[in-house]
């Protein structure tokens, strides 16, 4: 009896591999606390909130209003410039707002605590598995790096996690319109992230979600133009156009490794086509229809930086809900050393670390799409059937994600 209630051997190992990451990833984000307790990223949107509270929501683009809030930052502290200023849409600064009420560490270690919980929020609603399986898809997600920097930097990744996730189980049981409404909070969060589940939810045949998408983003401009007028609003796209001039925000994409040309425009099209395609031909899963739109988003993206490949986790999620096969679920593990793989790099030149630490992520992205294509092919002729229906609820039940 007792030999039974321990969990397979494989699974007792990766369970305390991804434990010990994700350890790792919280000892060295508090170790970083202790050094330096605010983060140049938070104090950006700590700033932006503060600005709108004090001299009303336009000034939240004003480099001027900014750099003089900044004055109080310590020696040696990243001030306000032309390039590196708040460019996130106000959404945020009204969601930090409220923490402006706290000393900026005190702000920070409390945005930490919740982007986390909103991680494990999402984990409660997506994940598949019981027991032990489900804990470690958990503790490998806090051990991803690009979750660690999420946090570390203070982005609403985590929230547009839980946002899409929560959009899909709307989904899933019948309540198109609120899943629009939270995949409308997550675009004026980060539509970078996000901004092709729309294409492929439309693609799918279900238009009441992006009906509710279209009456969410129709609340939120109205709240938007409103609060920033005409002058925000003018500060917002000169801050944008600065600041889109920066190469960081391309340097894991496409366009760092081939420019803004023919080539990246055709792979972005034949990538975008690939997700495209396995929305229509697996229309019937609402599961592989957002995985195949936040996989297609993250090969396609132009505005793109390591935490963001954090969506990826949603995206794994939804796909083992499927009951994939064992050398599919394999292929996912190669994803955690690609993830993982950007912290490293040999330093020779900065085009050699380029190579080895970007591009294995990008050509994972592609295999995988590619993966998609290939089996979701035969899923034309029967393409009506609720296949996975009852796989899912399985799987969701056992670790090794097969039907009983």
């Amino acid at each position: 009896m007792s030999s039974r209630r321990r969990p397979p051997l494989w699974l007792a190992a990766s369970a305390a591999a991804c434990g010990s990451a994700a350890a790792y990833s919280v000892g060295l984000w508090t170790l970083l606390f202790a050094a330096g307790p605010i983060h140049e990223d938070v104090r950006m949107t700590y700033v932006a909130a503060e600005a709108g509270l004090r001299y009303g929501w336009p000034a939240i683009y004003d480099e001027a209003t900014l750099r003089s809030l900044s004055a109080a930052f310590p020696a040696g502290a990243r001030l306000i410039d032309p390039v590196y200023t708040y460019i996130n849409p106000p959404l945020l600064a009204w969601l930090f707002a409220p923490l402006t009420a706290f000393p900026e560490p005190v702000a920070y270690g409390l945005w930490t605590l919740l982007s986390l919980a909103a991680l494990v929020l999402a984990w409660r609603v997506a994940a598949p598995y019981t027991g032990l399986a489900r804990v470690t898809l958990l503790l490998l997600a806090i051990g991803l790096w690009p979750v660690l920097l999420a946090l570390y930097f203070g982005q609403p990744t985590m929230l547009l996690l839980l946002l899409m996730a929560g959009a899909w189980w709307l989904v899933t049981h019948d309540r198109p319109l609120a899943a629009g409404a939270a995949l409308a909070a997550a675009t004026f969060l980060k539509p970078q992230d996000m901004i092709l589940v729309l294409v492929v939810l439309l693609i799918s045949g279900r238009y009441r979600p992006v009906a509710g998408w279209l009456a969410g983003c129709a609340v939120l401009g109205v709240a938007t133009v409103a609060a920033l007028q005409p002058a925000g609003l003018n500060s917002w796209w000169q801050a944008l156009a600065q600041g889109q001039a920066s190469s960081a925000h391309v340097e894991y994409t496409l366009a760092h490794f081939f420019g803004l040309g023919p080539l990246t425009y055709a792979l972005w099209a034949a990538q975008c086509a690939a997700a495209i395609a396995v929305a229509w031909w697996r229309r019937a899963e609402p599961e592989m229809v957002f995985v195949a739109g936040i996989l297609g988003t993250a090969a396609v993206a132009f505005h793109f930086h390591e935490l963001d490949y954090s969506i990826l986790v949603l995206a794994a999620w939804l796909f083992l809900r499927s009951s994939p096969p064992v050398w599919q679920r394999v292929y996912l593990l190669a994803g955690i050393f690609t993830m993982q793989l950007m912290t490293f790099g040999p330093q020779q030149t900065q085009q050699v670390w380029d190579v080895a630490t970007h591009a294995p992520q990008l050509l994972w992205d592609a295999g995988w799409l590619a993966i998609l294509v290939a089996v979701s092919l035969p899923a034309r002729k029967d393409v009506g059937k609720i296949r996975p229906a009852l796989a899912t609820r399985a799987a969701a039940s056992r670790p090794d994600g097969r039907a009983g």
